[in-house]
Order: C-alpha cells, then structure tokens, then sequence
C-alpha cells in the first residue's frame, strides 16, 4: 500500500490504480468496510481517497474523532488497497464540484467512483452523486447503501453517541472491532499503588472520542504484547479532589515500570459508573468486586 500525505493538485498518483472508494473513514465502521470491500470486490487494484483533516473537524475544531490519521491508516491496510491518498483539505476547501472532480479524474486518475449516497463535496457541499454521474458517467458511480446494525445506520456519530452512553457494545458491533484510544504513560499521583492497584495514566490525543465517565473491562497492548486489564475514566473522587480527568488502566498480572511507553487500550465492557466511596477500604472491596466481575466474563 502506497501512502499519499498532504495530496494536492500539484501531485499525481504514480501507479495507473483507476478505482476509486472515497469518504471521511473516521473510525473505518462497518459502513465504511462494507463500502471498502465493494470496491475491492469490483477491482483488487483500487485506491482509497480521504482527507488529511476532516471536513467537520476543518470547521469545528472542537469535533470529536475516532481515529487519528495513524489509526485510520492501519485500519486501512487491513484490505490491501493499493493506494491510501490523503487530500490536503486546506488545499481544496475552496474547490467547486467541478475542480475537485477534475482533480479525481486527472490527478488521481480516475475512472469508477465508489461512494456512499450521503456524500456531498466541493465548496458549500454542492456536488453529491447525481453531480459524480453527470461528470463520470452513470457506469463509472456505485454508490453503496447504508450499513444497517439493529436497523440504526452505522455511522461515527451514532458510534460516538454509543460511546458517550458506556454501550461499548454497541459501539464494537457497528465498528466490527473493539474501540481503542493509544497514548503515552505519564506520571500519576501514585494513588493506586498506595491501595495495591497500580495504574498507568495515559495521556492521549484530545481530538479522541472517550467514552463515558466509569470503569471499563479492557484489553492492553504493550509492545505488541497482550494484556487484560480494568480502566478507570474520571476524577478519582474518592481518592482526588483537584478535579483533573484522568484515564488510568490497572494491568492484571503485570507490574514493570512503562513511564513513557505507548499503549492502546481497548474496550470490551462497561463495568459501573465511576462514584465516591465513603472510605479508601470501600473502594478496595468495590475494586475488588469488579475484578472478580471481570474473570468471570
């Protein structure tokens, strides 16, 4: 798979990939599987067409991601296309139909377009797919239905607002995988060392959706090495009054020293929500609990 960053229409694809599946992909969710693997299925030699920075994002800054370009990309190279192309949206923000068509068939050369019937392009969202099929040709536009999970249309906002409720669930079945978030380990206040659960604190990228405030059944990768866990996300009442949020993982049956190092949590159950105990030896026993609660699944 060639990577394309920061595409423009000073640049050209370099191989002769005609088949084109384009879309956000924030999150590659089922819909956007299904929409992958249509064109896969139509040409194995087919080229996948996203932005660098996605349009809602571009305009809201504030707007929550599921995945960072990284993710997205390893995501992708699950199913081997032969080209991974990043427009530079600063670069085409201002295009009409017309010009980011014309940058389509002549920069990245082009001829059979796979999209979702949703999509919508070009300065103000004026172009859509009767615009694709009245410049490409009825033939050269598959447009591929909604991807539909307990008759909701997968999408990344319903797959956020899933996550933003503790239904991991939910969330997991419309992504097709577990959700993840990765970040660093840094320094915490080694209150969870003090009540015999030390915890990583992880720091992460603030454009990623975290679901909801409470304790999570997860899973934990280190250095491509597999670990089962318990993630607290919150402000530790019951040991914390400075109200810092914070994403703190307990690992089961590990105990080395990964200050600085990367790792990916992924969820696989909502636990409880996150409350203040009475007394540090309440919360031991409710910790406690939800381990015992964990092994059992």
């Amino acid at each position: 798979m060639k990577i394309y960053k920061n595409f423009t229409s000073d640049d050209n694809i370099l191989n002769g990939v005609s088949t084109t599946c384009i879309g956000g992909f924030d999150g590659v969710h089922q819909g956007h599987q299904q929409l992958i693997k249509s064109a896969h299925n139509f040409n194995k030699d087919y080229q996948i067409v996203t932005f660098d920075t996605l349009p809602k994002k571009y305009f809201n800054k504030d707007h929550k991601l599921l995945s960072t370009n990284e993710t997205k990309t390893k995501l992708i190279q699950n199913f081997n296309p032969s080209n991974l192309v990043f427009i530079n949206f600063d670069h085409v923000v201002n295009y009409s139909p017309n010009e980011f068509c014309n940058m389509l068939n002549i920069n990245l050369k082009t001829k059979n377009i796979f999209v979702g019937s949703d999509f919508k392009f070009g300065l103000n969202r004026e172009g859509d797919v009767d615009y694709l099929i009245n410049f490409f040709g009825d033939d050269s536009i598959h447009i591929i239905d909604d991807y539909k999970h307990n008759e909701n249309k997968v999408s990344s906002t319903l797959i956020k607002s899933y996550l933003s409720e503790a239904k991991i669930e939910l969330a997991n079945e419309s992504l097709g995988y577990k959700y993840s978030i990765s970040g660093n380990v840094i320094k915490g206040d080694q209150k969870g060392t003090l009540i015999g659960f030390p915890t990583a604190n992880l720091e992460i990228n603030n454009s990623i959706q975290i679901p909801k405030n409470g304790v999570y059944e997860v899973g934990v990768k280190i250095n491509d090495e597999n670990y089962e866990g318990i993630m607290n996300i919150g402000y530790k009442p019951t040991v914390s009054e400075d109200k810092k949020h914070s994403l703190e993982v307990h690992i089961f049956k590990f105990n080395n020293d990964i200050y600085n190092y990367d790792l990916t949590v992924s969820f696989k159950s909502f636990i409880r929500d996150e409350k203040k105990f009475n007394n540090i030896d309440e919360l031991v026993q409710q910790i406690n609990t939800d381990i015992e609660k964990i092994n059992k699944n």
